[in-house]
């Protein structure tokens, strides 16, 4: 299998190729380098200016040439294809086991073509997505962080994590958020009436401990800053969250991976539940 990243030459572009190459070694899979010239613009262009053709045909001929060149220099398998961005990579991921993206620049351009290719590929829900900032490559993580409760989609996120854990060298934690009756994260998986909070968390550590074969750190919360907080103070390299992608309507991805897509500053992997890793 391979290790699809999809690069242009902006902010992240360092980042996603050190990952790739990074990842691709580590975890056993071929990485492929993927960018894509988004022709159709230019294709209508010719419609209506006909004199224009010749021109732009070789122009795109000279780019595609260009670029080919330079992301094979990185050392590593390229490809260089037209067509729609979001549907060639959407395309290309199907028959991949990951893939790697840059997270969203700053530039109105890069918030557009990055944040629509992950949004597209996220909302499919069809393979494991890797989002990485700029200048913050995952090469040699020490330790991975993982939000986890009682649902399927925690469950995947946390076998790929260990799986990641395992091939990486990794310590993986279960990051727990309990709220308080009522909120978004409130432990119906027992009772905590009658429970102080430090029993309630523990009696969830210890849960979700045995469900998902990890060490799981419980806290109050029930915002995706407490989870982005936590995350921070475990000083880690890389937050796994699970995506419900396929599931839900209203929040498709879950609220906490779209408020982690907007607010993490490390690199984020987004796990869909049927993930078989």
């Amino acid at each position: 299998m391979r290790l699809l990243a999809a690069v242009d030459f902006g902010a992240t572009y360092e980042s996603v190729v050190a990952t790739a190459g990074a990842l691709g070694e580590a975890l056993g899979l071929e990485p492929h380098l993927l960018h894509v010239i988004p022709d159709p613009y230019f294709q209508g262009l010719t419609h209506h200016f006909p004199e224009l053709k010749d021109p732009i045909l070789a122009l795109l001929d000279q780019v595609e040439a260009r670029v080919e060149e330079a992301l094979k220099a990185q050392g590593l398998r390229a490809q260089v294809l037209r067509g729609l961005p979001a549907f060639v990579v959407g395309g290309e991921a199907t028959r991949a086991k990951l893939v790697v993206l840059g997270q969203m620049g700053e530039a109105p351009l890069e918030r557009l073509a990055r944040g629509g290719i992950a949004r597209y590929l996220l909302h499919r829900g069809e393979v494991p997505v890797l989002l990485v900032p700029p200048h913050h490559p995952l090469v040699r993580p020490a330790r991975i962080a993982v939000g986890v409760d009682e649902g399927d989609a925690a469950l995947a996120a946390a076998r790929l994590a260990q799986a990641f854990g395992e091939k990486l060298g990794a310590e993986v934690v279960g990051l727990h958020l309990v709220s308080g009756e009522g909120g978004c994260c409130y432990p119906t998986y027992l009772d905590p009436k009658g429970l102080g909070l430090a029993q309630v968390l523990e009696r969830a550590e210890a849960f979700l401990g045995q469900r998902l074969g990890l060490k799981v750190q419980a806290m109050k919360g029930e915002e995706a800053s407490d989870l982005l907080e936590a995350t921070k103070r475990l000083k880690a390299d890389l937050l796994v969250l699970g995506s419900k992608a396929k599931r839900t309507w209203r929040h498709r991805l879950g609220q906490m991976v779209e408020a982690a897509l907007r607010h993490a500053e490390l690199p984020l992997l987004v796990v869909p539940e049927a993930t078989r890793w």
